[in-house]
């Protein structure tokens, strides 16, 4: 029985060095890809990369005609018979007198 003991312990720490030495080379690949995606975004943003693009003429709407109002009518004749005067506003109906709203407050 002392021979099946070793041998799972063998098989044990044996897993575990394999586990060990994925978890290790994971870590390097991450570090390395991490690496790798912020060089490439610190590169992408630089300032000194910019682009110009080429301008375009500006064109320019055509602008409407002004509108031309008619000439207002000239001095009348004083032969004609005046305007009667205008008539007065009508006086306003008094509003009806208002009481106060009932308030009940709290409630059931």
């Amino acid at each position: 029985m002392n021979r099946d003991v070793t041998r799972a312990v063998a098989a044990r720490d044996a897993a575990t060095a394999r586990v060990r030495r994925l978890t290790v080379a994971l870590v390097a690949v991450g570090t390395a890809l991490t690496a790798a995606f912020s060089s490439l975004a610190a590169g992408s943003t630089h300032v000194a990369k910019t682009t110009r693009t080429a301008r375009r003429p500006v064109v320019h709407a055509p602008r409407p005609k002004p509108v031309v109002a008619p000439a207002p009518p000239l001095v009348g004749d004083r032969s004609r018979v005046p305007a009667p005067p205008p008539q007065p506003a009508p006086a306003p109906t008094p509003a009806p007198a208002t009481t106060a709203p009932v308030v009940v407050s709290g409630g059931s």
